[in-house]
């Protein structure tokens, strides 16, 4: 396999070229070489079999692409009808070139840095296991709700939570249903170990497997930040509504008399007994005291509590199920979205505390005390770009003061002074990106006069890339400092605002009663104003 390898050409440039070349190679001996090092467990050495330098760097998709093409049109089943093993090497081939592009990408997203979401990595020993509604049971994610292969990615790592095609109920990875692969029996998931080999837990299973990772393009990737983003602020107010509505119930509930169901019930306001849970569908008036009177049977009783104490624990871990739903996601979305100082208030309290105590934080207070802990450790505080929900109207104030103090911007005591801080520096983030804009226009037109040379100079460029993304973070700090001391300055203004009328009140009454005591000074006024008019 190595002579033959070595005696092919690397490269050909058109396709008449190309059918030169498969002509003057044995196909055959190509297929085997595949073959054999496939056997040998070498499977970054598959596509060079033709001499290609094919690596697994961050450019290496391209040069992949056109050895797999290469080979591809020597080792098709349909150009080997005559070799029993033309399909095997093919499928062989398919494999080594989904290991290589795989690698390829993720080199790439990290070298752009840290902050990059990435979804990329071997699914060698992975399956894309049953998910299934927790209400009806049924399947999620076939081909017939028309879903991407992705969808699976976001379902698995908390991201989103999708409808049942069936019974329309939204969940996620949490609430979900998870069956094992192998011996197809329920286990216990959680996003935490999606990216890990596992076991179902079963006695009569001991296999290990991973979770499938569906490739998902950049445009993809893209539209699935801003739909995270949108169903995170649409989640975050849904429960801010039901979080005001449990406790106004609550406290209700608090100030109502035990014995009121009884007389509800006598009332006929609700069609079941609180003794025994019998349900009158068809009744007659009187007829629930009377049910009253006679319902002393005490088995009754205490086999209608112990059903009232199941469903009311079946809610309990239902809410708890659909809280860390929520917590999860949160957590999900906030690392998606690239993390970051600016974004913590997209984290729910549970996912602070987490945060705080993985830094060694203390993690008691509030959310807004939690992130301005977790604000000190990030090492560009002060310098992070502006991110705001797009629904700020629309925030309580206990989380517009998340917002605030994922900014830095402190000292204000009000919702008014918060929305007013945080829209100033909306208002001042945009400015700032403009005169960056305009900044970089006239570079380009000062460099476009220079010449053809100079223009096309790439080491210029790249050292003039960091400066202006440089001169944006002061310019932010700056800003931020900005619209501290402007708040500050208005708090102190209203408080001083009450001095300063009375003081202006006294001082316009003094001087009215001075210009009056004055001798002749009106008329005098008045006739000068008179010359000047006649004038």
């Amino acid at each position: 396999g190595g002579g033959a390898a070595a005696s092919l050409p690397s490269s050909e440039g058109t396709d008449a070229a190309s059918r030169r070349f498969a002509s003057r190679v044995d196909a055959e001996a190509v297929a085997r070489e595949v073959l054999r090092l496939s056997s040998a467990g070498q499977h970054d050495a598959v596509l060079r079999v033709l001499g290609d330098n094919v690596d697994q760097g961050a450019g290496g998709h391209a040069i992949a692409r056109k050895a797999f093409l290469r080979i591809s049109m020597l080792i098709h089943p349909d150009k080997l009808p005559g070799f029993a093993d033309a399909t095997k090497a093919f499928q062989v081939l398919v494999s080594a070139f989904d290991r290589t592009t795989q690698a390829s990408a993720a080199a790439a997203v990290r070298s752009k840095g840290p902050g990059v979401a990435t979804l990329a990595r071997s699914n060698e020993g992975c399956y894309r296991t049953e998910v299934m509604c927790p209400r009806c049971h049924v399947p999620w994610g076939q081909k017939c709700e028309g879903n991407p292969d992705y969808f699976y990615n976001f379902m698995m790592e908390g991201l989103r939570c999708f409808n049942c095609a069936t019974c329309l109920l939204s969940f996620g990875c949490l609430t979900a249903v998870h069956r094992c692969p192998f011996c197809h029996d329920v286990f216990e998931y959680g996003p935490g170990v999606y990216h890990r080999k596992v076991k179902c837990g079963s006695a009569k299973c001991s296999k290990s497997f991973g979770f499938m990772l569906f490739h998902a393009s950049e445009q993809a990737l893209k539209t699935a930040r801003e739909q995270v983003r949108r169903d995170l602020e649409r989640s975050m107010a849904t429960d801010e509504a039901k979080t005001g509505r449990a406790a106004r119930a609550a406290r209700r509930a608090g100030q109502t008399d035990p014995n009121m169901d009884e007389v509800a019930f006598a009332m006929g306001l609700k069609d079941t007994c609180p003794r025994c849970g019998l349900a009158l569908e068809d009744y007659e008036d009187g007829e629930q005291m009377r049910h009253l009177r006679s319902c002393t049977d005490a088995s009754a009783h205490k086999a209608h509590k112990e059903r009232e104490r199941q469903r009311a624990a079946a809610e309990a871990a239902a809410s708890a199920k659909a809280k860390a739903q929520s917590s999860a996601t949160s957590g999900a979305a906030w690392a998606f979205a690239g993390g970051g100082a600016e974004r913590l208030w997209m984290l729910d309290a549970e996912q602070l505390r987490k945060r705080c105590k993985e830094a060694g934080l203390p993690t008691g207070g509030p959310a807004e005390a939690l992130i301005a802990r977790l604000v000190e450790r990030y090492p560009d505080r002060g310098t992070q770009a502006v991110d705001l929900p797009s629904n700020l109207h629309a925030l309580s104030d206990a989380k517009l003061a998340t917002v605030c103090a994922a900014h830095g911007l402190s000292g204000q005591s009000s919702r008014q002074e918060r929305l007013e801080a945080l829209e100033e520096l909306h208002e001042d983030a945009v400015a700032a990106a403009v005169e960056d804009r305009k900044g970089g226009a006239k570079k380009a037109l000062a460099a476009g006069a220079t010449g053809k040379a100079k223009a096309k100079a790439k080491p210029l460029a790249l050292e003039d890339g960091p400066k202006p993304k440089a001169k944006t973070k002061a310019a932010v700090h700056k800003l931020r400092l900005f619209a501290q001391s402007k708040a500050a300055t208005k708090a102190k203004a209203k408080a001083k605002g009450g001095v300063i009328g009375k003081a202006g009140a006294k001082g316009k009454a003094k001087a009215k009663a001075a210009s009056g005591k004055r001798p002749g000074g009106g008329g005098a006024g008045a006739a000068g104003s008179g010359k000047r008019k006649r004038a």
